[in-house]
């Protein structure tokens, strides 16, 4: 496979985002999920990589919920939270953001409530407002420049068909990245979103490889430039991980 990184299996590192990459998109975000057939494949692969870690904008909380794969590592909203132990612990620099967010929240919920189809995702130490299916094609504009205008202090972050608003700490899948290669030869990368694009530089900065994953008309051209790898949705996604499990096996 030629596509893999030629280097002991036991010294790469492997880091996959949720959303999009593993589980194929939904209208509902609280629909999300990934295929039994796909986590067989990862948990495959945790026996036989250094290590296997997931990565996502959603909270960590949502991740252990939804990646019950003994030995994968969970890592939300961009590095704010982890799970360890079973337990979600947040980054400390979140703290002081709380009032901000507790604002935002209240002014995006009566905003969101005009719009039909909208929705405000609520992750407690981060917000997202998307517009995939709301009613009016003005919803987008007018709900973006509602989050940039509520903002304050916090960062923005746009992704497809949603935007979020987050502490304005240094963390992002990049960062993230950075924590979790430490230490191995190699690191692998797949995503599919803006979002990953820091996880993508990042990689590509320690020489790795990264995956992109290909929606059509909806994925932003720069998440395909980042990469070396390109796959066609969820399902290709998972047949490169199989060829890969096939590969270190």
């Amino acid at each position: 496979m030629a596509d893999w990184p030629d280097t002991a299996p036991d010294r790469a590192c492997l880091v996959l985002d949720f959303d999009g990459t593993l589980a194929p998109m939904t209208a509902d975000p609280a629909r999300s999920a990934m295929p039994d057939s796909t986590a067989q494949i990862v948990q495959g692969l945790v026996g036989q990589l250094g290590r296997v870690a997931m990565v996502s904008g959603r909270q960590a909380a949502f991740l252990a919920d939804r990646v019950r794969i003994p030995g994968v590592e969970l890592i939300g909203l961009y590095g704010l939270e982890r799970v360890v132990d079973g337990e979600i612990v947040p980054d400390d620099r979140v703290a002081p953001y709380e009032e901000d967010l507790d604002r935002a929240r209240e002014v995006l919920a009566a905003v969101v409530a005009e719009w039909a189809g909208a929705e405000l995702e609520d992750k407690g130490r981060a917000l997202g407002v998307h517009w995939r299916r709301a009613d009016s094609p003005d919803a987008e504009q007018a709900l973006v420049r509602a989050v940039q205008d509520a903002a304050g202090e916090l960062a923005v972050e746009e992704g497809k068909m949603v935007i979020e608003l987050r502490p304005p700490v240094p963390a992002d899948k990049g960062t993230a990245v950075a924590g979790l290669a430490e230490g191995f030869a190699t690191v692998v990368y797949a995503g599919d979103d803006v979002g990953d694009l820091p996880a993508f530089a990042e990689v590509a900065r320690r020489g790795g490889l990264g995956v992109a994953v290909d929606h059509g008309a909806e994925t932003d051209p720069r998440v395909l430039r980042a990469a070396s790898v390109v796959v066609d949705g969820t399902e290709g996604m998972a047949r490169w991980l199989r060829a890969v499990l096939d590969r270190v096996t």
